[in-house]
């Protein structure tokens, strides 16, 4: 490809990403201080998220990486025509000289990669993350992409074009997308920033928030961008959330400090152009084959994974009920199966069905009872459905189904726990100080459950 062809590849990118835009084709532009023309190869003029901006594009298809020398004559020209932000897009890169000139200078020079020939396997400009029969269309900003091999959190990745996921981390420069089911409608943007801020303070008491302007978009959904600064990080956390209907879909980014101002703009780009969209599924046929391979079978596992495959098919469809009873059919099929008990208590309780809920944790329980993770799991699933007084109840049945000392610790332990998530502490003390008296009996003085309770008591002085 020579360089003119790269040149106009590399407008029509710019033309599909900022359809808003006016983006014309190698002009002429008068400097101000100079007040001779200025040739430049692509000149962007409109609104880009929220702000007015005039941005020229230097696009030579240079065979060495950019030096400081070249960097201070763009930033010269991007301040003769009187342009916000210019952009240099080479093949080969920068030096590191000139990326600090770049970002350490007045000018909002932004530096990005654009080569569609070295493109890494599942790299893309776009993706479709999506939840349930919610979906997001994300696109990539510029000079980044959507890695759809390295995920986090079952969605893909974005980072510079060219490099890996852990390169990119390893540069403190990568974004990663999530979905907040809002579970009532007075649940905003607000109150999520809230419950992560509290986490983030948890974590560092040292952490600062700052929070940018909204982007405007064109159905005038809801936004905003926080700024973390968390002392224990190298780096900047910026959020960028936009609120739908039912979900809130946010956008993590890791950023140097130097290059936040530059990694903000495509944050905000991503924020305003992003395209909700709802999934309908039909799942008959393939639920149809699954049951006839299920009669074939004598094995009974995987009749359980054929089951909870159909089960979750029906859920795409909406319909929870045959969804469940595909489910219970699994579970009858493996009874010990943990994975899929945890599944089906966590449709069990999503569907207020309680006391089956709490059969099956119970069958859970039952698996290995003195293993102290089936008590974690059953606190996680059973909180995270606001049903925090039930899992009280079943625990408290538990102690009344078992002699054994060890398992009886756990039990008052994890009741003990319970409670204190539940912020009543004389209640905590109660259990943690009874698990205590059964640990003393059963475990030696240097076992890893008493560094817990120890935790617990400095934790308690905080509260």
């Amino acid at each position: 490809m020579n360089w003119k062809e790269y040149e106009k590849e590399i407008f029509e990118y710019f033309k599909e990403t900022y359809p808003e835009t006016t983006i014309s084709f190698d002009q002429k532009i008068l400097g101000k201080f100079s007040k001779v023309p200025r040739q430049i190869d692509i000149l962007i003029e409109g609104e880009i998220a929220g702000y007015e901006l005039k941005i020229v594009v230097d696009c030579k298809n240079f065979s060495e990486k950019i030096d400081v020398k070249k960097i201070e004559s763009f930033c010269s020209m991007v301040e003769d025509v009187e342009a916000h932000q210019g952009v240099i897009i080479t093949q080969k890169g920068y030096s590191k000289a000139a990326i600090n000139r770049a970002y350490y200078g007045n000018q909002h020079v932004e530096l990005d990669i654009l080569n569609f020939e070295e493109l890494k396997v599942f790299q893309g400009f776009g993706a479709i993350p999506y939840s349930g029969h919610f979906f997001v269309l994300v696109p990539a900003p510029f000079g980044w992409v959507l890695n759809l091999k390295e995920k986090v959190n079952s969605f893909a990745t974005i980072h510079q074009r060219g490099l890996t996921l852990e390169e990119a981390q390893k540069k403190n420069e990568w974004m990663y997308m999530q979905f907040w089911k809002k579970d009532f409608p007075e649940y905003d943007i607000e109150k999520l920033i809230d419950f992560q801020n509290a986490r983030l303070l948890k974590f560092d008491k040292g952490s600062k928030f700052t929070y940018k302007n909204t982007v405007k978009r064109t159905d005038a959904l809801k936004t905003k961008i926080r700024i973390a600064e968390i002392p224990r990080y190298s780096f900047i956390e910026a959020t960028g959330f936009i609120e739908f209907e039912n979900y809130i879909f946010y956008i993590v980014l890791f950023t140097p400090i130097e290059l936040l101002n530059k990694n903000i703009r495509k944050l905000q780009h991503v924020l305003k152009v992003a395209k909700a969209g709802k999934i309908e599924f039909d799942n008959h046929l393939v639920i149809q084959q699954n049951l006839t391979e299920i009669e074939q079978s004598k094995d009974p596992e995987e009749k359980a994974d054929k089951y909870f495959k159909i089960g979750m098919w029906y859920k795409e469809m909406n319909d929870d009920q045959s969804a469940l009873q595909n489910f219970i059919k699994g579970i009858d099929c493996f009874p010990t199966h943990y994975t899929y008990l945890k599944k089906i208590i966590v449709e069990t309780l999503s569907q207020g069905l309680i006391e089956e809920a709490k059969k099956y944790s119970i069958q859970l329980f039952k698996i290995e009872p003195k293993n102290p993770a089936a008590l974690s799991d059953l606190i996680d699933l059973f909180f995270d459905s606001n049903q925090e007084t039930e899992l009280v109840e079943l625990l408290t049945h538990l102690t009344d189904l078992y002699s054994d000392k060890e398992i009886l610790g756990n039990l008052n332990f994890h009741l003990g726990l319970s409670y204190l998530n539940m912020e009543k502490v004389d209640f905590a003390d109660k259990f943690f100080s009874t698990s205590k008296k059964f640990f003393d009996q059963v475990y030696p003085k240097d076992h890893q459950v008493f560094e817990a309770l120890r935790d617990y008591e400095r934790i308690k002085k905080e509260m």
